[in-house]
């Protein structure tokens, strides 16, 4: 299994060259490739070539059908894998130069919004029964609502735009009636779902302890105001266990911890609006970060938290430094945590649900000279069947079908019965061409609050300007 801190020790593209790749992109954007719609009679290539991602976004699950593909389509597909930092800049640089070399790219959502213009719009390919010999429409009423329409539905003239009804079952009619299409498929769905040790939880003597010390059963936190009294009961520093960890280091990761908790008290958890406005610096804003710093100073986590990532906080909860986390990943115990066990359940709320989520999509580049055969491959690759066969390497699924399939004795039935849950309510990021830039600032604001260098309410005012200033500069 890969372990999560193989998958999330990576960091984001240093700004500048993100946004100098984004400006250079835009700039062809509009231009490049063209499409004239999708032609049944396209001569089948040798071999179609995809980028793709590592750990990321399980580049072994993929792999893995391969030989299935070739067998099926008698193409070869070749997939060239980048790390994280590495994919990016090639994804930015192959469109901005035009280049038809790959057919196939994985798109992760933060890039979405400059990219959408040099990816081929779907309709006409998921309407053309010759196109879908397998499952018509390529099954999109199967997708979840909430991961379909914030991964792969756009509108190319204005990406900051939403679908207005995420929550509606995909039907390929409405959206284009609505303005928008479909850019890619969905394939691996990542979304913060909390951990915690059943074997802790189930303990007689700690049950005992905690109704003698609270008044109440010791329970699997539903609210954040649970999660900080069992964070605090179990934390035993002379014995190395803390309650539970924040990553609240500068980075995505800390953006991601304070969105979920920004949604989950009744903000707004993309961050801006459709207009371009911050949306954090709220009183929303201000409760969760309070919490945030509360709990990032309150010695229920481990040393060291404020400089925390998802690698970080993965390697706390396996080697049995704390008794719950909140991650993205299934997590696994070192052996030197004997008899320890492992539950998940959806992170806490306040006033509602919005756990943060984000999605890798396949999408067909506008340039390939081979769009029929592309679509075909990554309606393949994302179809239910073929989900459920990559569940054996730990994939995350995006239909709806492939999580009420799973069954009971699966090892992972907890985790997956988890993510499935709580995909359905997640919060996305804002559609933004400099997400990154804004997510930065972000992290900073919620770095100086957890770390006391800053109040939650003097830290979000210095990043909301930050974040007007880098929007007007980007043309929101």
């Amino acid at each position: 299994m890969i372990r999560i801190r193989d998958r999330f020790k990576r960091s984001r593209i240093v700004a500048g060259v993100g946004a100098a790749l984004s400006i250079a992109l835009l700039a062809t954007g509009c231009t490049a490739g063209g499409s004239s719609g999708p032609s049944t009679s396209a001569a089948k290539p040798t071999q179609l070539r995809m980028l793709y991602t590592t750990d990321e976004a399980n580049s072994a699950a993929v792999a893995s059908l391969v030989p299935e593909f070739k067998q099926k389509f008698g193409i070869d597909l070749k997939i060239d894998n980048q790390p994280y930092d590495a994919l990016q800049q090639k994804v930015f640089s192959e469109f901005a130069s035009s280049s038809s070399y790959y057919d196939i790219v994985v798109v992760d959502t933060p890039w979405a919004p400059a990219l959408v213009q040099n990816l081929e719009p779907l309709s006409p390919y998921i309407q053309n029964a010759a196109l879908n010999p397998d499952t018509p429409q390529s099954n999109l009423g199967d997708f979840i609502p909430k991961v379909f329409y914030d991964t792969a539905v756009y509108d190319a003239s204005s990406p900051i735009k939403r679908y207005p009804d995420a929550t509606a079952k995909p039907d390929v009619s409405s959206i284009t009636k609505a303005g928008f299409d479909v850019y890619g498929m969905p394939i691996q769905s990542n979304v913060a779902v909390m951990a915690y040790r059943t074997d802790l939880f189930n303990d007689p003597t700690q049950k005992a302890n905690f109704k003698a010390k609270y008044g109440r059963d010791l329970t699997v936190p539903k609210t954040w105001d649970e999660y900080a009294q069992v964070a605090a009961f179990f934390t035993q520093p002379d014995k190395k266990l803390y309650g539970t960890t924040v990553m609240a280091g500068v980075g995505d990761w800390a953006t991601d911890d304070f969105k979920t908790l920004l949604a989950s008290y009744g903000g707004d958890g993309t961050l801006t609006d459709q207009n371009g406005k911050p949306t954090f610096d709220t009183p929303e804003g201000v409760q969760a970060l309070t919490y945030y710093s509360k709990l990032a100073q309150s010695g229920d986590v481990p040393p060291g938290s404020t400089s925390a990532d998802w690698g970080t906080t993965a390697d706390s909860f396996d080697n049995g430094l704390s008794a719950m986390t909140i991650n993205y990943h299934d997590l696994k115990l070192a052996d030197n945590v004997k008899g320890g066990t492992i539950g998940y359940a959806p992170v806490p709320t306040a006033k509602a649900a919005g756990p943060h989520f984000g999605t890798w999509m396949l999408s067909v580049n506008k340039n390939s000279k081979n769009k029929e055969w592309a679509y075909q491959a990554i309606s393949w690759l994302t179809a239910a069947q073929q989900q459920t066969t990559m569940t054996a390497k730990s994939l995350h699924p995006s239909r709806t079908s492939v999580y009420s399939g799973i069954k009971s004795d699966n090892p992972l039935a907890s985790f997956y019965d988890t993510l499935g849950k709580s995909l359905a309510v997640g919060v996305g990021r804002a559609r933004l061409t400099n997400y990154t830039e804004v997510s930065h600032e972000v992290a900073v604001a919620v770095n100086n609050a957890a770390s006391g260098a800053s109040s939650p309410s003097d830290a979000l005012k210095s990043a909301s300007d930050k974040v007007s200033a880098l929007l007007k500069s980007a043309g929101y």
